[in-house]
């Protein structure tokens, strides 16, 4: 079933109400003063039951000046719209306002409809609809269906059902979007209910189910009731109009132009559009400051031209806008501009991005990034999203800034993004990361590596995760890290990098070493080796530094591979053999396992007869690798010492 909006448009008394009278039976002017005064104020809703089966929801608009707000509120979310001339005025100011509006918002189905025709001849109504077309020529209603008719006798309205018949068939039903999004134009309490909410759904689908968010408010919503066409329903979907009974909320707490959406969205104060000013003597510098409206949100706001330094009457510029107050707008929501004063259409446009950067130059890269998104499709504003970001995006945070389906972004990476973008699947996310950042990256840890091998030749390890991460400038994040740790699997599978312990190092990285470091090296342990029982001090090492002419950064890596390597292991500044360290390990834990009680460090010292300094550094080695635990004073065999001494036994 199709879910269509028809709005009316037109100037005031020209017959819009009357004849939405005439085809539904319900006079849409409901409130007391709008009777009084005989003129439409408010927006007025109804729907249509066509003879086919099908229905339309009607949104019948204000045509006088002082109401131009509302009626852009009302036209935001139609379909399609019947444009109303009356036979006995002709085309009239808000006549051409209206259409001006419509043609921004990217209204692009309609036709036109000549009433009053029971007041003039055939010849007027045949000069009516020359001028008409005249004044729609260039407009998507060019060309279209001028049908005229009379509201208080009935003619034409067989020919006018007809009409919305054959547009009810050809007009396309709204890209459904990724998430529920409507603006409030309504709000109002019923006795045994509770608040009632009335808007246009511009996205997305709801059901009683559904939890909701009063946004910019990010307050929780829950459905009591859902009505479409006046009668209960189970859902609403895009292209309806939708009442929804909510509770969770004071009616004080709801304001016309607040958002209704069953997701939390990111509000802004700024925003980056295209925009066109109407033709009217106007002229607009850098700075100019207007009337914003979009939906039922309206907000004073500064435009900042970008591409150009002036705007003249009919042109068009890159520009963006700062907001006095918060808005809940998305790429590709279209907008309408007035003057300060809120009595002149000045001209509208459609928004290219609705998180920017604040733009305090106007450098040439960033006029032809934004003029590349205007002329652009989703693809170039998907590669636009990921390129602000220092984390890239997943396919979901892209989803809900664009409102495009999750699925529909997936489908895209066999298109032109390919080029681009790589579709990167870890932590069960999608994430999308330019190519060109891959090869970045890839190019910085390939010169960190190197550096790094270069600095410490005797280092068999390089860097890990958490350091490469801190070159890279990436947020600590979990997203990050499996964005990174992919780009690290895919450098190691094509042969750049290779995993050792717990860092990278360059693939063909090896210790190439002259005779003369090894010797130097094999001195180094050997003096160690040979200290036995004697704690060692490095500053002990001078004979062999001076008989090798060995310089103190040669000799801290030569300690740093032999403690990785654990030829030798350190605590503190002291540094002592591995035959020494297992040899007393192996009588210590010999011991406990046998006792299992705790031993002091005056015992330990009587057990391997050494002294107390060294006693102390060994158990701090021991501590430190597992295989004991300290309490106190006491130190006690671990499960990892138990099994060693069982091995030990065998």
């Amino acid at each position: 079933m199709k879910h269509l909006i028809m709005g009316t448009a037109g100037h005031i008394d020209h017959g819009k109400t009357t004849l939405i009278q005439a085809l539904t039976g319900f006079n849409c002017d409901t409130h007391a003063e709008e009777k009084a005064r005989g003129i439409t104020i408010n927006l007025g809703f109804t729907n249509l039951k066509l003879p086919s089966g099908n229905a339309i929801g009607i949104v019948d608009v204000p045509g006088h000046k002082d109401f131009v707000n509302t009626m852009i509120a009302g036209v935001s979310g139609i379909d399609f719209v019947m444009l109303v001339i009356a036979a006995d005025s002709g085309v009239m100011p808000q006549t051409i306002e209206h259409l001006n509006i419509l043609k921004i918002l990217g209204i692009k189905r309609g036709f036109v409809v000549l009433t009053k025709s029971d007041l003039v001849d055939e010849e007027l109504i045949e000069a009516g609809k020359e001028e008409i077309a005249e004044v729609v020529k260039g407009s998507f209603l060019e060309g279209k269906p001028i049908i005229s008719v009379s509201a208080r006798t009935g003619e034409g309205l067989g020919i006018l059902i007809e009409m919305l018949e054959e547009e009810f068939s050809h007009t396309a039903e709204k890209e459904p979007g990724s998430f529920f999004r409507m603006y409030i134009d309504r709000i109002f309490q019923v006795k045994g209910f509770g608040t009632v909410i009335n808007g246009s759904v511009l996205s997305g689908s709801i059901t009683k189910d559904n939890k909701l968010y009063l946004l910019p408010s990010n307050k929780d919503l829950r459905i009591r009731r859902i009505e479409r066409h006046h009668e209960e329903t189970d859902a609403v979907y895009t292209g309806d109009r939708a009442s929804l009974n909510v509770v969770g909320l004071r009616y004080d707490e709801f304001e016309r132009g607040m958002l209704i959406s069953d997701k939390v969205l990111k509000p802004t104060i700024l925003i980056d559009a295209e925009l066109t000013l109407f033709n009217q003597l106007r002229e607009f510098g850098i700075w100019t400051q207007v009337v914003f409206l979009s939906g039922t949100y309206q907000s004073v706001a500064k435009v900042h031209l970008i591409d150009r330094n002036k705007l003249e009457s009919g042109e068009t510029a890159i520009v963006q806008m700062h907001f006095t107050k918060q808005a809940v707008l998305l790429y590709k929501d279209h907008f309408i501009i007035r003057n300060s004063s809120g009595d002149i259409t000045l001209g509208g446009g459609k928004i290219l991005d609705a998180y920017p950067n604040k733009h305090k130059r106007r450098p040439p890269k960033l006029i032809n990034d934004l003029q590349e998104l205007s002329q652009g499709d989703a693809a170039i504003k998907i590669v636009s999203e990921i390129r602000k970001r220092i984390t890239p995006p997943t396919i979901k945070e892209i989803s809900e800034v664009i409102n495009l389906p999750e699925d529909s972004i997936l489908n895209m990476k066999d298109s032109h993004l390919k080029d681009e973008i790589q579709f990167i699947t870890a932590n069960q996310n999608h994430y999308l990361v330019l190519k060109s950042k891959l090869e970045e990256w890839k190019k910085k840890i390939l010169s960190l590596l190197t550096n790094h091998h270069k600095r410490f030749p005797l280092d068999m390890e390089g860097k890990t995760l958490q350091e490469l991460l801190g070159v890279l400038g990436g947020e600590q994040n979990q997203d990050f890290n499996s964005i990174f740790k992919y780009l690290l699997d895919s450098m190691t599978e094509a042969g750049d990098i290779k995993a050792v312990n717990k860092s990278w190092v360059i693939n063909s990285h090896e210790i190439l070493l002259s005779d003369k470091e090894e010797q130097s090296i094999k001195a180094i342990e050997s003096f160690f080796e040979k200290c036995d029982m004697t704690l060692p001090l490095v500053s002990n090492l001078d004979p062999v530094i001076k008989q090798f002419g060995i310089n103190e950064a040669f000799l801290k890596q030569v300690l740093s591979m032999l403690v990785k390597k654990e030829v030798l292991f350190k605590a503190d500044d002291f540094y002592l053999h591995s035959s020494i360290v297992m040899h007393t390990r192996n009588i210590l834990l010999k011991h406990l396992n046998e006792s299992r009680e705790g031993i002091k460090v005056s015992e330990f010292r009587d057990l391997i007869d050494g002294n107390r300094k060294i006693c102390l550094v060994l158990l701090q080695i021991f501590e430190k690798k597992g295989w004991l635990i300290r309490r106190d004073d006491l130190r006690f065999i671990s499960s990892e010492g138990i099994a060693i001494a069982k091995e030990l036994s065998n």
